[in-house]
């Protein structure tokens, strides 16, 4: 007989999908970001005919635009919203994986925490700060991954540090194509949204009352190009842990796809 030669299967290619696959994540918590969408629509009415964002962002002052309640409210629900972005595309690695209250507190603090290294890496130079956020890029999953459901109070801190050695570990020896994906990632997101947010402005002096409609628009391109990164970051993740795997192939991995055991912990997203 003769052997046929397989290519790579699709869900271990990176970019196999990657556009609607994003879509398919923002689709299972669709009613949550509709209601944050209709949220943010009701900001700019309340502040329909008062507010000129095109004449605020002439001044030069950004700040004044990123203070106004329409784009205000955009992005702290962009923020918000990660806890239902991040939860979802988890579930791609872990089929039961639950955004529980202390995962919830693990996520902050995970962010704060590399934030506050990356910062310290950029105050130093530029090229540290690339560095340090590159060899970090990968604590917050590792960090969720490793916590269980029933985590408390006393597991955050050994978390939060086990998972930034963990993602150092990850990274070291694929620095430059993690590096590669974290600028694909952000173009992905970053694009858009800044488009949108032109587009936005513009239309604003051309009829103000698009305000209405422009602002839930911004935050739900937000939500489904934030959703298009996560699925890379999280795929991405996936080939780094089975690339490290055969060289620990005695230590515990974490487990991908395997059901859980049942957990009573509250599942808040």
């Amino acid at each position: 007989m003769v052997g046929v030669i397989s290519g790579p299967r699709p869900e271990s290619r990176l970019f196999h999908r990657l556009f609607t696959e994003g879509f398919a994540l923002m689709r299972e918590r669709l009613p949550v970001y509709s209601v944050m969408a209709a949220i943010c629509a009701g900001s700019a009415a309340l502040v329909f005919g008062h507010v000129h964002l095109l004449e605020k962002f002439a001044t030069g002052d950004v700040g004044s635009v990123v203070r106004t309640p329409p784009v205000n409210v955009v992005l702290l629900s962009t923020l918000f919203a990660i806890f239902f972005v991040l939860p979802s595309a988890l579930r791609r690695i872990d089929a039961n994986f639950k955004m529980t209250f202390w995962r919830g507190v693990i996520t902050i603090s995970t962010i704060l925490a590399v934030g506050i290294a990356t910062d310290v890496g950029y105050a130093a130079a530029f090229i540290p700060g690339i560095v340090i956020g590159v060899l970090l890029s990968q604590s917050l999953i590792n960090a969720l991954l490793r916590t269980g459901e029933d985590a408390g109070a006393r597991d955050a801190a050994r978390t939060i540090f086990g998972a930034i050695g963990g993602s150092f570990r990850l990274t070291r020896e694929h620095f430059v194509t993690t590096l590669s994906i974290l600028a694909i990632s952000l173009a992905i997101l970053g694009i858009p949204f800044f488009v949108g947010l032109v587009a936005m402005l513009v239309l604003d002096v051309l009829e103000p009352r698009s305000l209405i409609l422009t602002a839930p628009g911004l935050f739900l391109t937000f939500i489904y190009f934030e959703c298009v990164r996560y699925m890379l970051i999280v795929r991405w993740y996936r080939r780094l842990d089975a690339a490290q795997r055969p060289a620990q192939a005695a230590a515990p991995a974490i487990p991908f796809g395997v059901p859980a055991a049942p957990k009573r912990s509250r599942r808040i997203a």
